[in-house]
C-alpha cells in the first residue's frame, strides 16, 4: 500500500453539535437527477400541486432512483439549476411552499417483527421507491447495489462510519444520535445479503460515537464494532476493505465479487426510515463548517438553496472566497450559492477571503514524485494528467485512470498546484 498522507481534521466544534432541524425552504429547487445511472424525467407539470413525499421524477430503467417532493406546494417552473453532483446545470423542479405541510400517503412499509418473513424483492422495492442512493458521495442507487447476484456469497458487510473528509461530521452525529435506527437498518441490509458478518467501522477519534455503537450493537449476532486508526483515504470503500479485511479488489472487479459490501451509515439510516416508517429520501444531515460563526449539523430538506442556509446561520456572503459542498477534497466548489442541497450534499464548507492563502501560480511539473508516492491505489496521477492535457484519453485509460478513487490526495500534495485530481476525474468520465 502507498504511504497514506495524513490530512488534518477540522471537526472539534461541529462534532459536538447536535443535529438541528433546518426550516423548510420557501421555494425548493429539486434536481431531477442526483443519482448515478439512468436519467429521471418529471412526472408532474407546472401548475400541479404536490405533497410532501410525493414522487415527482422517475425513470423506467433498473439502475435508477426516483425523486420526491420535500415540501407541499405548487410547481412554479421546470428549468435548469446548478447541480453539484455533476458540476453543471441540469433539470430542476421548482416548488413554491404553501406552508400547509400536507403529506403524501407513506410508502409501503413493514414492522420490525415482519422483517424476517418479508421477501428480499419486496425490501428492495421499498428501498428503490424511497429514492435511496449512496449518501457517502457516490450516489449509486442502493436498491441495485444490494441486489447481489444469487451466485455471489457475501461474507462481510462493512458499515462505513469513518467519515474521512476533514470537515465533515454529519455521519458522526448520526452514529451518536440515531444509533438505534442504524441497528434497524443494518438488520435490513444483513437480511438482503444473506446474513454476513457485520463490522461497524469507525475511527478511534470519534470518542462519543464509539461507546454508543458498542452498546447498541452488543446484542446483535455476528457483529463487531471496530474503532481503528484510519487515514482520510481509508474512508473509501475499497481502501477500507483493504484496511479492515486485508485484501483489495482486483482491477475490473467489484467488491461484491470478493464477498464484501460496504455501506455508508447515512444510507443505512435512510434504509431504516424507508422500510419501517415509509419515508422517502427527502432530507439529509449535512455539516456546516469552515469559516462560519457556529459550525453545526443540520437536517435539511433536499432542494433547499445553499444561500438560504448560509444566510439563516449568519454567514456574511460578501466575505466568502468559496463554498465547497460534499467535502473539501472530494466535493465541488459551487459556481453559485443558489445551488440546492442534493442527496449527496454531506457538507457545506465555507472559506473566507481574509483567511485564504494567496493563490500560488501553477507551474510545470518538477518531477518530485509526490503524487505518485501519495496515491493510495498506486497510480501515476501526473502521467494521467499529462495524457488528458494532450487529449489522449486512450493513454489515460491504459494508465488505469478508472481505478482512481477520486480522493484528491494527489492535488493536495502537489507543490506546483497542478489540477491532477480534476484531470484524472475527466479521464474517468
Amino acid at each position: 500500500m502507498a504511504n497514506l498522507v495524513h490530512i488534518p481534521e477540522v471537526k472539534d466544534l461541529a462534532r459536538k453539535t447536535p443535529i438541528e432541524i433546518f426550516p423548510d425552504p420557501k421555494i425548493a429547487v429539486v434536481l431531477t437527477n442526483q443519482q448515478g445511472g439512468a436519467t429521471n424525467t418529471p412526472i408532474i407539470k407546472v401548475g400541479d400541486t404536490v405533497t410532501i413525499g410525493e414522487k415527482i421524477a422517475d425513470a423506467k430503467e433498473r439502475v435508477s432512483a426516483p425523486i420526491h417532493s420535500p415540501i407541499s406546494g405548487t410547481v412554479i417552473k421546470i428549468e435548469n439549476a446548478y447541480n453539484s453532483c455533476f458540476e453543471a446545470p441540469t433539470e430542476a423542479i421548482y416548488i413554491e411552499n404553501d406552508g400547509k405541510k400536507t403529506k403524501a400517503k407513506p410508502l409501503t412499509s413493514i414492522t420490525e417483527a415482519e422483517l424476517a418473513n418479508t421477501k428480499n424483492e419486496d425490501l428492495l422495492k421499498i428501498i428503490r421507491e424511497a429514492g435511496i442512493i449512496g449518501l457517502g458521495g457516490a450516489g449509486f442507487p442502493t436498491s441495485v447495489k444490494l441486489a447481489v447476484p444469487a451466485d455471489k456469497k457475501i461474507q462481510h458487510l462493512l458499515v462505513n462510519g469513518a467519515e474521512g473528509e476533514p470537515y465533515d461530521t454529519a455521519d458522526e452525529r448520526i452514529m451518536i444520535e440515531r444509533t438505534a435506527n442504524l441497528v434497524r437498518g443494518v438488520r435490513v441490509v444483513r437480511k438482503l445479503l444473506g446474513n454476513p458478518k457485520v463490522i461497524i467501522v469507525t475511527k478511534e477519534s470519534k470518542v462519543e460515537a464509539v461507546p454508543k455503537l458498542e452498546e447498541a450493537f452488543s446484542k446483535e449476532p455476528n457483529t463487531e464494532v471496530r474503532a481503528a486508526h484510519l487515514t482520510y483515504q481509508q474512508g473509501d470503500a475499497a481502501m477500507m476493505q483493504k484496511a479492515i479485511l486485508g485484501y483489495e479488489t482486483p482491477a475490473g472487479k467489484r467488491s461484491y465479487e470478493m464477498g464484501t459490501i460496504v455501506q455508508n451509515v447515512a444510507t443505512i439510516n435512510a434504509i431504516a426510515n424507508a422500510v419501517f416508517e415509509g419515508e422517502p429520501l427527502i432530507s439529509r444531515v449535512t455539516t456546516l463548517n469552515g469559516d462560519v460563526p457556529k459550525p453545526k449539523n443540520l437536517q435539511v430538506k433536499i432542494g433547499t438553496p445553499v444561500k438560504e442556509i448560509l444566510s439563516a446561520n449568519n454567514v456574511n456572503l460578501s466575505t466568502l472566497s468559496s463554498v465547497v459542498v460534499g467535502g473539501v477534497l472530494m466535493g465541488t466548489a459551487l459556481q453559485t450559492l443558489d445551488a440546492p442541497i442534493t442527496k449527496r450534499t454531506s457538507s457545506i464548507i465555507c472559506f473566507a477571503k481574509d483567511k485564504a492563502k494567496q493563490a500560488q501560480k501553477t507551474t510545470a511539473c518538477i518531477h518530485c514524485g509526490r503524487c505518485v508516492s501519495a496515491c493510495p491505489v498506486r497510480l501515476q496521477p501526473v502521467a494521467i494528467h499529462n495524457a488528458v492535457v494532450k487529449g489522449n484519453f486512450e493513454l489515460a485509460g491504459k494508465l488505469w485512470a478508472n481505478d482512481c478513487i477520486a480522493c484528491g490526495t494527489c492535488s493536495y500534495v502537489c507543490p506546483v498546484r497542478l489540477p491532477l485530481s480534476h484531470n484524472v476525474k475527466m479521464a474517468k468520465q
